[in-house]
């Protein structure tokens, strides 16, 4: 019979005492691992608190580092968004809208595995302190009360992996329109990409820091010859499940703010984001094959009145062990 082992890492830790913590990690083959932040504040009226999105803000950077380097790295919303992008994992928050000392709870994600559990994509058996958790925690804003993080394992004893996921950020700013290169890491199959741009198409401007995509493998274009970025955000939900519980398509607030509140693109705790998978069925089939190529560019067109604004892309790799 096959084993998990569910563990708790950390148990209601005030990350306020200090601003960046580390933990080592189990040496078992370790599967994924959950990080819950608890927070309460002091606004009283619901229209006063602040959002789940706000939350995930406060992690400015998650990191998996064995031996110094990172196999996870990346700021605690696009933990959020690369959860249910890559992996369908969507964080159930617990009393979203929880006004004055009501505990408020939400989780995220950070795998080793596309496929959570699997004992043949995981990260590999390790030594004591070769494997260690690192999470910088931004300042709490004045109008939060406390806050406290939670940190549970799961590791997989009896697992053999044959290969884990690696998933770490790489910047661009943008400072001019047209199409600019983003260098994607060559060596291992990419299975997938996550995007996120500072500027969407909402309200009256037609704009987008990601208005298109494009993939060059040595000068030659293949999987995206040219995707926008509408159909790009659109498409999300095929590989996965659309979100549910933050697609905001229940009104359950005061019953004036259901009223007024529409239901907006730019609402969408999503909205920035956008996922290009290569490995459609996870099983090889469709991976990008970095090795066999020296030049591999994730093309992003610019739309021309958008400038000096924010890009970020984290391509998924599947190490080999």
């Amino acid at each position: 019979m096959a084993e998990f082992i569910h563990s708790v890492l950390a148990q209601d830790v005030d990350p306020t005492a200090q601003r960046v913590w580390t933990w080592d990690l189990p040496v078992n083959p370790l599967s994924h691992i959950l990080v819950t932040l608890k927070t309460t504040h002091t606004q009283a009226t619901l229209a006063d608190v602040a959002t789940f999105a706000t939350d995930m803000s406060l992690i400015g950077k998650i990191e998996v580092l064995h031996k110094g380097s990172a196999i996870f790295s990346m700021s605690g919303y696009d933990a959020y968004a690369c959860g249910l992008l890559v992996c369908g994992f969507e964080t159930w928050g617990l009393n979203e809208y929880g006004t004055t000392i009501e505990e408020r709870s939400w989780t995220l994600l950070v795998p080793m595995t596309r496929h959570l559990y699997s004992p043949k994509e995981c990260f590999p058996r390790n030594l004591r302190g070769e494997l260690v958790l690192q999470i910088a925690f931004l300042a709490l804003p004045a109008d939060y009360a406390t806050e406290l993080v939670q940190i549970e394992t799961i590791e997989l004893p009896e697992a053999s992996p044959s290969q884990y996921l690696r998933m770490t950020t790489l910047t661009a700013t943008v400072t001019a329109g047209g199409e600019h290169d983003i260098e994607l890491p060559i060596g291992w199959p990419i299975s997938e990409c996550v995007l996120w741009g500072e500027t969407i198409p909402c309200d009256v401007a037609d704009l987008a820091t990601i208005a298109h995509v494009q993939l060059l493998c040595d000068n030659l274009r293949l999987f995206y010859s040219h995707m926008n970025f509408e159909t790009m955000h659109n498409m999300a939900g095929r590989m996965r499940a659309a979100p549910g519980y933050w697609g905001q398509h229940v009104h359950n607030g005061a019953a004036a703010l259901a009223l007024t509140g529409g239901v907006l693109a730019a609402d969408h705790v999503l909205a920035h984001y956008v996922h290009v998978p290569f490995d459609i069925f996870r099983d090889g089939s469709y991976s990008l094959e970095t090795a066999s190529f020296s030049d591999v560019i994730l093309r992003i067109g610019v739309d021309l009145a958008v400038t000096d604004l924010a890009v970020r892309c984290i391509p998924c790799e599947i190490v080999s062990i």
